[in-house]
């Protein structure tokens, strides 16, 4: 069975490519088959990636989104090998477009019969663009019937919506069951983490070539923010049986 990750966000500039990019690094990182396919059509981040070998599938004539266009983009998820991973970037002004061509064609139905798993990532902003981020991802929620693994980008504020922490919204509650897991991308102190790791999504790096680029204590952050990442991925892909209470246990020995 090929595999169909699919970054979808209607707010720009809130972390969809660098969520397309750390997954996409994951799976790499694991000797798993990786197919990365950016689609955006004004500033297509994703592709500048150069380890990522990404392909680029263009979604527009003279600035407007053919939907007809999408078609090429399942032509190549639906005939690719079982074990590929496929991890599609849809930029902001695409996300209309391609939600309303996967309402009108049943596509998730039909890459379903085709024996492609389809998974959602929905980044969820925090700060000023947790509203429209919120509003967003409910849409994708109520309009789709697959897996969708959350993202919480801290960079942008604190991780809450009325005073209640996002990860703890009722609007989650009625859809907890398709919810695959939560990764949060942490909110690092500016001069040091911060700058590292700015630096590293400026010159469009992964996480391996900032590694080979930076000196000892850079490295060292750069190093430790890579690997809460792939922890909380491991989470979500490789989950850990929780451990038994053995606290009575303890207290009679």
């Amino acid at each position: 069975m090929s595999q169909l990750f699919i970054t979808l966000q209607a707010k720009g500039g809130v972390g969809k490519s660098y969520v397309s990019s750390i997954l996409a690094q994951y799976f790499q990182d694991a000797n798993l088959p990786i197919h990365c396919i950016d689609t955006d059509t004004t500033n297509p981040t994703l592709q500048r990636y150069k380890p990522l070998n990404c392909q680029y599938v263009k979604l527009s004539e003279a600035h407007v989104i053919n939907p007809r266009a999408f078609d090429e983009l399942v032509e190549i998820v639906s005939t690719a090998p079982e074990d590929r991973r496929f991890v599609v970037d849809v930029g902001s002004n695409g996300f209309q477009p391609f939600m309303a061509y996967a309402v009108e064609n049943d596509l998730f139905a039909v890459l379903e019969s085709l024996d492609v798993r389809v998974v959602i990532n929905s980044v969820i902003a925090g700060g000023p663009d947790a509203h429209e981020t919120l509003r967003c991802t409910k849409a994708v929620l109520e309009q789709t019937r697959v897996p969708t693994l959350m993202w919480l980008n801290a960079h942008l504020g604190a991780l809450e919506f009325k005073n209640r922490p996002i990860q703890h919204l009722e609007l989650f509650d009625a859809f907890a069951y398709r919810i695959l897991g939560w990764v949060t991308l942490p909110k690092y102190p500016a001069t040091t983490f911060g700058q590292d790791i700015e630096s590293m999504l400026k010159q469009r790096w992964t996480f391996n070539e900032t590694i080979d680029q930076f000196t000892l204590m850079p490295r060292v952050r750069i190093q430790k923010a890579k690997r809460d990442l792939w922890g909380q991925l491991d989470q979500v892909f490789f989950p850990r049986p929780e451990m038994p209470d053995t606290s009575d246990t303890l207290l009679m020995a």
